[in-house]
Order: structure tokens, then sequence, then C-alpha cells
């Protein structure tokens, strides 16, 4: 008997242990309290169940390796309402990546953790590994108000950078199309070989081009994706030329897009499609230089 007391309470033990683990009980001290409205009881979902909750989007944000969401809704005696639903990804770049295939490009951005924007009934941001989705239901004249208020009570919860992830700022900023900057967690350009990528748009003297920026774990691993990329071009039949400190050929999947240029630099893979070489040519330089800052300061 005293042994069965024993497993029993060892069993609680490891059920509330799970539960512990799973970060529910965590995940709900972000929610705010919201003047004039009544907080409803919080939802946890995990990868397993997501799709309970997002059916049609649940497979792109655990593409970006989504952890858990808690979602809440509140409502106030007019029957106006506001849900919010704060997702935690494994990564700074995972929950800006996530973000960044959201966020329009043009928009009403805000300050608001590392970058937030609102539109009528919606305010969305992004700080560290936590992408937070604001609602807003009836609302009226004070849509915005309310969910700005909340967003950055949230915003002082969290715990992350008010940036977004430092590969970002490497790109230079002539011709940068503003709020471009994006995170594809895998298989960029389509290529299994390249995993993750930052990227921006550009458009310089009328010409509209791409520039990434890889960073692997070491320096190995980004020869190694230079490496892949150029079996890769070779079996297609492409020619490999060398230009100084980087390496051009065409991409048989974009061909349209002209030369890619590309240089593994210290951990770092970059580069640009095109055919321009003192167009080319400039903006190698100054990512390159901006990478080299970028490493020596943190």
């Amino acid at each position: 008997m005293k042994k069965m007391i024993t497993i029993l309470i060892l069993s609680g033990c490891l059920i509330t242990g799970a539960v512990f683990a799973s970060g529910g009980s965590d995940m709900t001290k972000f929610f705010p309290a919201v003047k004039g409205m009544k907080k409803g009881k919080p939802d946890i979902y995990t990868p397993d169940n997501l799709y309970e909750y997002i059916n049609g989007a649940a497979e792109i944000f655990l593409g970006f390796d989504f952890q858990e969401l808690a979602a809440l809704t509140y409502e106030d005696p007019q029957e106006h309402q506001l849900t919010i639903d704060i997702y935690r990804h494994s990564s700074a770049r995972n929950g800006f990546g996530i973000y960044s295939q959201e966020k329009p490009v043009k928009g009403d951005f805000l300050k608001i953790g590392a970058q937030g924007y609102y539109e009528k009934g919606v305010l969305n941001f992004v700080k560290g590994s936590y992408y937070v989705k604001i609602s807003g239901f009836d609302l009226g004249d004070k849509d915005k108000e309310v969910m700005t208020a909340a967003a950055e009570k949230i915003s002082k919860k969290l715990v992350g950078a008010d940036h977004f992830p430092l590969p970002t700022t490497s790109f230079p900023g002539r011709g940068k199309i503003v709020n471009s900057e994006r995170f594809t967690a895998a298989d960029f350009l389509g290529h299994s070989f390249l995993h993750s990528a930052f990227a921006a748009d550009y458009k310089d003297s009328g010409t509209e081009f791409q520039i990434f920026i890889m960073e692997a774990a070491t320096p190995k691993e980004a020869r190694k994706i230079v490496e892949n990329y150029f079996k890769f071009a070779k079996k297609k039949n492409s020619e490999i030329s060398a230009y100084g400190d980087f390496f051009r050929f065409l991409d048989p999947y974009y061909r349209s897009k002209g030369q890619v240029n590309i240089r593994a630099k210290g951990k770092y893979v970059f580069g640009l499609f095109g055919d321009d070489m003192k167009r080319v040519r400039y903006y190698m330089d100054v990512i390159s230089g901006n990478l080299a800052n970028l490493h020596s300061s943190h």
C-alpha cells in the first residue's frame, strides 16, 4: 500500500512537470489587462494540434519551427472583442521569419518590439522568438488605440531583442526597398543545399534584383554550401567563373535573372543576381564590409 502511494505521488509529479514543461503556464503571463474588457480562458496549442486553430496556415508556422501558441479573447459588456495570439518559435530568426512572411511591404509600421504594423482590425508585431497577432472586432474609432496599448504592454513582458536578426543589418542601404527584408527557413531559391537565408529586394537605376545572406554554423559549412551550389550548376552544364573574391554562373532555375554572384566569407554566404559587373562589384563589396563590421562588433 505504501509503495502504491509513492507511485501515485511520483506520477502526479511527472504529470505536473509535463504541464510546466509545455510552457503553457508561462505563456499566459504575457496577456495584459485591457481596460473595460474581461479576459476569457486562454487556450494553449503545440505543434501537434496547431491545425485545430489555424488549419490552413499551420504548416507555414511549423516550417519556422513553431513551439507553442497561447490564444485568448477579451470582451466588454457591449460584446466588443479583442483576440490576442502569442506564438513562440525556436529562435529570433524563426520568429522574424514568420512575421516577414505576413507583413506588408508598405503599411502603417510601428516601433513595437522589433517591428509591428497596423491595419484596420489587425496589429501584428515580432520580438525575439515571439510573433504576436492581435485582432479587434467592432472596436470602432478606438481600434488602433486599444490594440496598440495591448501590444506595448505585451512587448514589455516578452524576452527578446527590439531589432531584427543581426544579418539583416548587413544589407546595403542603396536601392533597398524599405521593409522588404525577410527570412526563408529552408530550401532557399528552391535548393535544399542552400537551407535558410535572409533576403531583401532592391531597385537600382531601374533594375530590380534580390540580395541574399546565409549564415552557416562555421566557415567550413559556409564553403560547403557554395561547393554544393557549384556541383548543382555543373550538372546542369553551367560554367562557373571566378571574379576576384567571388564566383558567378547561371542558375538553371533562374536564367532570366542573369548570373548569380556568390561568395563565402567566414560563416556567411552572400550574393545577388545580375550581369552588370559594376553594380555587382559595388554590392558585393558593401555586403562584405558590412559583415566584417558585424563580426568585429559582436
